[in-house]
């Protein structure tokens, strides 16, 4: 963990450096670019201590101008590359203000974006349900990141969705909450109102041991989540399983079964069998073991291009996709772990209607 929060603010200074330069060589505002590069170490404590509104409004202002920061300082270099070839680029008073018109536009836009919420929908028909009497429906959610900034806005989306479809299960993959737990209570006390008939389940992100496991499995359990940490539940014709993400392992707070190997293979392997796992990566022989694996973490890359890389280091980046005899679900998330911004990737949930069968699944 050290070492990516000193990663982070290398890079964060190394960006300051460059805006400083290239955009705000001016001594006055050398002290602002000094705050602004530092002030993510101040998100934690007011958002722990702070008055809520002084916490939000900072933490809130500190993301929107590092997702700013990042597009300001990307079209100057795309544009500075692209003045090799064309002419009118070549006069830094006519990339600078282009730079900037770009960096504001694609942030008002991106910022725009994380607040569509999509919904994903996917049909199962499979012989191991041929018993049901009726669909089971599933609604997918991931990477919600309750915290000091994504709060009610986030809750208002999660109820219409669960209002309007009336899920039978509802599975929760990692990153439901990402802040000062106590005062996100009255949004896990909403939560705790909105039921499932065959139970809501969960596991842990690799967000909430960042901000402390004890307190993220006390918000969880107080929402109505059942946290699955290395084990599994009969529901009859469905067995739901989940394990902690391998952030555990750093922060030495694992429980239960953290191979999955060892825990699909004690499966039963007669019933339907859901795998819950925050980061969408599996060894390919286990999808023998399971039917159906719901995961989320990568955002979709939060933008697109970033997606592309990951869905090759990844099973997938988002969506729906197919491993051997069973298939895995990749949600884009809800919210964001960092600036409130997207580019062609928008939130989403998944929607999984399991139908009974007796033929094999679609190819």
């Amino acid at each position: 963990m050290l070492w990516f929060i000193s990663l982070f603010f290398l890079f964060y200074g190394l960006l300051h450096f460059y805006l400083y330069h290239r955009f705000f060589c001016r001594k006055f505002f050398l002290p602002l670019l000094l705050f602004l590069w530092l002030s993510p170490f101040l998100w934690r404590p007011l958002d722990n201590y702070g008055p809520e509104k002084l916490a939000y409004g900072f933490i809130l202002g500190s993301l929107l101008w590092m997702g700013f920061a990042v597009y300001l300082a990307f079209f100057s270099l795309l544009l500075e590359g692209l003045s090799i070839f064309l002419c009118f680029l070549k006069n830094k008073d006519t990339r600078n203000p282009l730079a900037l018109i770009l960096a504001i536009l694609f942030s008002l836009y991106s910022y725009t974006e994380s607040l569509r919420l999509e919904v994903e929908r996917i049909i199962l028909s499979t012989p191991k349900l041929s018993s049901l009497e009726k669909e089971i429906k599933i609604l997918h959610l991931s990477d919600v990141h309750f915290g000091p900034v994504l709060r009610e806005d986030k809750l208002k989306l999660i109820k219409e969705i669960w209002l309007r479809e009336k899920p039978d299960l509802v599975v929760s993959t990692g990153d439901l909450v990402d802040g000062n737990a106590q005062r996100l209570l009255f949004l896990a006390e909403e939560l705790r109102k909105l039921e499932a008939p065959l139970g809501k389940f969960a596991v842990l992100g690799n967000h909430e041991f960042y901000r402390g496991v004890s307190q993220s499995l006390w918000f969880m359990e107080r929402a109505g989540f059942k946290v699955l940490r290395g084990e599994w539940i009969d529901l009859g014709d469905l067995v739901v399983a989940g394990v902690d993400d391998k952030a555990c392992l750093a922060f030495q707070a694992c429980q239960g079964e953290v191979e999955e190997k060892r825990l699909l293979a004690s499966l039963p392997s007669n019933r339907f069998v859901i795998f819950l796992k925050h980061r969408p990566d599996l060894e390919e022989n286990l999808f023998d073991r399971l039917d159906l694996m719901l995961s989320g973490h990568l955002h979709g890359g939060l933008y697109k291009p970033v997606g592309l890389i990951l869905r090759y280091i990844y099973l997938n980046d988002r969506g729906f996709k197919k491993v051997r005899s069973a298939y895995v679900h990749v949600s884009k998330g809800i919210g964001t772990g960092g600036p409130p911004m997207r580019f062609l990737t928008p939130p989403d949930v998944g929607i999984i209607l399991l139908k009974p069968s007796s033929l094999p699944p679609p190819k």
